[in-house]
C-alpha cells in the first residue's frame, strides 16, 4: 500500500540551487582564490625588485631555499657586473627550482657575456622549453647563434619570436636584418631593417645599418636621409658619420660632395680618434687629389691604429712613392700584398662555412687560421663551434685551452674563477 505525502507533510525538503547559479559562484570562489595568489606573488616580486645589491644578498641569507629570491640576486649581481657571482647565484635558483624559466634566462646571458656559448644555448633553450612566449630567451638564444658564425641558425629563433609579438618585434627584426646580411642575403636584409625602423623608428642604430644597405644598392639619396636621421637621433654615434661620408665620396669627386666627405670623416674622428676607417678613407680623400702632405699623416695614423690592414698599407705606400720615398713605399706596397693574401684565405674559408656551416673540419681550419693571424676573438668562437658540432674532441679542447693560457698570460683575456668555487 503506498502512502502519499500531502503539504503538510513534516519530511525536511532540500533546496535546490540552480546549476547556473552554482557555477556561478564556484567561479568567483575560483577567481578570489587566483587573485590572492597572484598578488601575493606580484607584491613578493615588487618588494625584491625595490631591494638594493646589499639587502638581497642579506634576502638569500635569509631564505636560502628560495629560488625567487636567488633569481633577483643574481639579476643585480648581473647589473653590477659581478658575473662569476650572478652565475652562482642563478645557478642556486635553478636547482631550488629547475621549472624557473627566468632563472635559467638570467643565468644563460651571464654564461653569454662570459663567452661560454655552448651553456648559454644550453640555458636559453631550457628557458624556452620552460616557458614557450619568453621573448627574451628567443633573443638570447639568437644571439649565442650568431656569435658562434652561425645566421642562418639565429634566423629561427628572431622569426619565432616575431610571431609571439609582431607589433613590438622591431629589435627582433633588426637582429635579423643582422643575421641576413651575415649570411649575404642582401634582399631579405634590407627587408628585415625596413620593417624595424617602421616599428621603431626612434633607434639609430636601425637608421645607421639600413642606410649601409640602401647605399649597397646605389640608392645614394636613401642611404643620405637614413643616415642623416641616425644622427639627429645620435649625434655623438662616429659610424653614422662615416657612411655618411661613404656617401658623399660615392655621389662623386666634384668640391662640394668632396667638401662634406671630408667634413663627416672628420666629424667621425672628433668623436672617435681612435677610429682607423676615418683616417684611411680622408687619406684616399687628398690622394685622389694629389693632396700629398694632408693624405699621408692621415695613412700613417690609419696604419698606427692597425697595421693588419693591408689597404692603409697599400695606400700610404703609393703616396710615399709619389713624394719620392720609394724604397719604403715599396716595402709598405709589398706588405700590403701579404696581407691581402692572407685576407683571401680568410674569405674563402668564410664562403665554404656559410655553405656547409655543420662542416666541423672548416671550423677547426678557420680557428687555426684566425689564430695565426692574430685574431684570437674570432679563433675562440669558431673553436667553440667546432665543439657543438659534434662529440667532445679532447686534443681540440686542450689545443683551445693552451691557447687560452697562452693569451692568459699576455694579458690579451681574463682568468676566469670558477663559480663553483663559493
Amino acid at each position: 500500500m503506498h502512502t502519499t505525502l500531502n503539504s503538510n507533510s513534516t519530511t525536511r525538503r532540500r533546496v535546490r540551487i540552480p546549476r547556473i547559479l552554482l557555477i556561478a559562484i564556484l567561479g568567483l570562489i575560483a577567481i578570489a582564490v587566483s587573485l590572492t595568489v597572484s598578488n601575493s606573488q606580484w607584491l613578493r616580486e615588487r618588494r625584491l625588485n625595490s631591494l638594493t645589491p646589499l639587502e638581497l644578498a642579506l634576502a638569500v641569507h635569509d631564505q636560502p631555499n628560495d629560488a625567487l629570491t636567488y633569481t633577483y640576486f643574481g639579476s643585480s649581481l648581473l647589473k653590477a657586473g659581478k658575473l662569476d657571482d650572478s652565475e652562482f647565484a642563478f645557478q642556486r635558483a635553478t636547482r631550488l627550482d629547475p621549472r624557473s624559466a627566468r632563472a635559467y634566462l638570467g643565468l644563460g646571458s651571464v654564461q653569454f657575456r662570459r663567452g661560454d656559448l655552448k651553456s648559454a644555448q644550453s640555458s636559453f633553450e631550457q628557458a624556452i622549453k620552460l616557458d614557450s612566449k619568453n621573448m627574451e630567451a628567443y633573443l638570447g638564444l639568437a644571439q649565442v647563434y650568431y656569435q658562434q658564425g652561425l645566421p642562418a641558425h639565429a634566423a629561427e629563433p628572431l622569426k619565432k619570436l616575431i610571431a609571439l609579438d609582431p607589433k613590438h618585434a622591431g629589435t627582433a627584426w633588426y637582429f635579423l636584418g643582422k643575421m641576413y646580411g651575415d649570411s649575404h642575403q642582401s634582399d631579405l636584409a634590407l627587408d628585415a631593417l625596413q620593417h624595424a625602423v617602421a616599428l621603431d623608428p626612434n633607434r639609430a642604430e636601425y637608421w645607421r645599418d639600413l642606410g649601409q644597405l640602401t647605399k649597397h644598392y646605389s640608392r645614394l639619396d636613401e642611404a643620405e636621409q637614413d643616415f642623416g636621421r641616425a644622427i639627429k637621433l645620435r649625434p655623438e654615434d662616429p659610424l653614422s658619420y662615416y657612411w655618411l661620408g661613404q656617401v658623399y665620396v660615392t655621389k662623386g669627386n666634384t668640391a662640394t660632395f668632396r667638401g662634406r666627405a671630408e667634413q663627416c670623416f672628420l666629424s667621425a674622428i672628433a668623436r672617435d680618434p681612435k677610429m682607423q676607417e676615418s683616417y684611411l678613407e680622408l687619406g684616399r680623400l687628398y690622394a685622389r687629389n694629389d693632396n700629398y702632405a694632408l693624405a699621408i699623416p692621415n695613412l700613417r695614423k690609419a696604419r698606427e691604429l692597425d697595421n693588419s690592414d693591408d689597404q692603409s698599407l697599400y695606400e700610404l705606400g703609393r703616396c710615399l712613392i709619389k713624394v719620392g720615398n720609394k724604397q719604403e713605399g715599396e716595402k709598405l706596397i709589398q706588405g700590403a700584398k701579404e696581407l691581402e693574401a692572407a685576407k683571401r684565405e680568410i674569405s674563402f674559408l668564410q664562403k665554404r662555412i656559410i655553405a656547409e656551416g655543420q662542416s666541423r673540419e672548416l671550423r677547426l681550419r678557420m680557428a687555426r687560421v684566425y689564430r695565426k693571424y692574430d685574431n684570437y676573438r674570432d679563433a675562440l668562437s669558431q673553436y667553440n663551434v667546432y665543439q657543438t658540432l659534434g662529440a667532445r674532441d679532447e686534443a681540440v679542447a686542450k689545443e683551445m685551452d693552451q691557447y687560452i693560457a697562452e693569451l692568459q698570460r699576455q694579458g690579451r683575456i681574463p682568468k676566469v674563477r670558477d663559480p663553483l668555487s663559493h
